[in-house]
C-alpha cells in the first residue's frame, strides 16, 4: 500500500509540476518538445492517479470502523478537516502574497475550489463511510456511478455545470467504496485471481490509459472511464501484491507513509519554487520542470521529516488530547 500510494503521489507532484510549466506554452499554442512526453504522461495517467489514491485510502476503513463512532470521527476531524483548515489559510495567505484579492469575510475565503478538494472528498467519504455498518460498501459503488452518469447527462443537457466539483465527488466515490469493499475480503480476492491472470489483466489499464492519453486533455474524470478504471485498478492492486520489498523502494514508501504531508505541502511549494525560478529569468522548460519538481519534493520530505514533531505536527493534525488529565 504504501508503494503504491507513494508512486500516485510522486505523479500528483510530477503532474502539478508539469502543468505550471507547460501552461504559458499550451495558452500560445507552441508546446515544447521536452515537455510533450510529459504532458501525455499525465493524461496517461489521468484514469488512475487521483482514482488509486482513493481506493487506497478505502483499504483503511475496516480497521478504522472497529473504534467507536466519536473516536472514528474526531480522528478523521483532527487528521483531515483540521489541515485542511489550516492550508486553505496558507493558499489563501499565498494568493495575497502573488499580488491577489480575497473578499472581506475569512469565511468567504476561497475553500472548495483550491487543490484541497482532494482532502474534502476523503473527509466526507470517510464520514459516509459510518453507514458501512449496517449498509453494504457495494452500494456506494453503484451511487457513485449512478451520480457521476447522472450528473454528465444534466451537464451535457446545459442543466448542470460540467466538470464541477460535485460530479468529481461522485466519480470518485466508487473507488474510495471498492477499496472499502476489497478489503473485507481481500484473501478472497488475491485467492481467486492467480499470477497469470493478474498480469493479464493489467491489460485493462493498459489498454485504459492509451486511450486516454490520444484523447486531447485526456480522460479526465469522464463517467465512461469509470467502470474498465475500477476494473484497472483491482488488476494493478492485485499485481502490487508482487512489488519487493526492495531498499530501493525505500524512499517511495516513505512518500506513501507521509502522503498527506506531501500532498498539503506540495501545490504552495511548486508555485513558489516556479515563481522563484521565473524571476531569475530560467526560461529553458527542460530545465524548469526537473528544477521545480524536485525542489517541490524536497521541500516535501522536509516537511514530512518534522511534520511529526511539535510544533510542526500542529500544521497536519490536531493531538488527542488537549492538556494532561487531572488527577485526584
Amino acid at each position: 500500500m504504501d508503494t503504491l500510494r507513494g508512486l500516485s503521489m510522486l505523479l500528483v507532484i510530477l503532474h502539478h509540476s508539469t502543468q505550471i510549466v507547460a501552461a504559458p506554452y499550451e495558452n500560445a499554442g507552441d508546446v515544447p518538445a521536452v515537455i510533450e512526453p510529459f504532458l501525455y504522461l499525465s493524461s496517461f495517467l489521468a484514469p488512475f492517479r487521483m482514482p488509486m489514491l482513493m481506493f487506497l485510502s478505502g483499504l483503511l476503513i475496516a480497521g478504522s470502523l472497529q473504534r467507536p463512532a466519536g473516536q472514528y470521527v474526531w480522528g478523521k476531524l483532527r487528521r483531515i478537516l483540521w489541515p485542511i483548515i489550516v492550508w486553505t489559510f496558507v493558499y489563501n495567505l499565498a494568493l495575497l502574497a502573488g499580488g491577489g484579492s480575497l473578499p472581506g469575510m475569512p469565511w468567504e475565503w476561497a475553500f472548495w475550489n483550491t487543490y484541497l478538494w482532494f482532502m474534502q472528498f476523503v473527509l466526507v467519504y470517510y464520514l459516509v463511510a459510518l453507514l458501512t455498518k449496517w449498509i453494504p460498501a457495494w452500494v456506494f459503488v453503484l451511487i457513485g456511478l449512478v451520480g457521476a452518469f447522472a450528473l454528465e447527462w444534466l451537464g451535457s443537457a446545459g442543466l448542470f455545470a460540467e466538470d464541477s466539483l460535485l460530479q468529481r465527488l461522485f466519480y470518485l466515490m466508487p473507488f474510495f467504496f471498492l477499496g472499502a469493499f476489497i478489503e473485507r475480503f481481500w484473501a478472497q480476492f488475491v485467492a481467486a485471481i492467480n499470477v497469470p491472470v493478474a498480469i493479464a489483466l493489467t491489460a485493462i489499464p493498459l489498454a485504459l490509459g492509451l486511450i486516454s492519453g490520444a484523447v486531447p486533455g485526456g480522460l479526465w474524470y469522464e463517467p465512461l472511464a469509470a467502470i474498465p478504471g475500477l476494473f484497472g485498478i483491482l488488476a494493478l492492486a492485485r499485481v502490487s501484491v508482487y512489488i519487493p520489498d526492495a531498499r530501493w523502494l525505500k524512499p517511495v514508501r516513505f512518500v506513501g507513509q507521509f502522503s498527506l504531508i506531501y500532498y498539503t505541502v506540495h501545490y504552495p511549494a511548486y508555485a513558489a519554487v516556479y515563481n522563484v525560478v521565473e524571476r531569475l529569468g530560467i526560461d529553458s522548460p527542460g530545465i524548469v520542470l526537473p528544477v521545480v519538481f524536485l525542489i517541490t519534493l524536497a521541500v516535501a520530505t522536509g516537511f514530512a521529516l518534522i511534520g511529526r514533531r511539535m510544533p510542526f505536527s500542529l500544521l497536519f493534525e490536531l493531538p488527542r488530547r488537549f492538556g494532561r488529565a487531572k488527577t485526584a
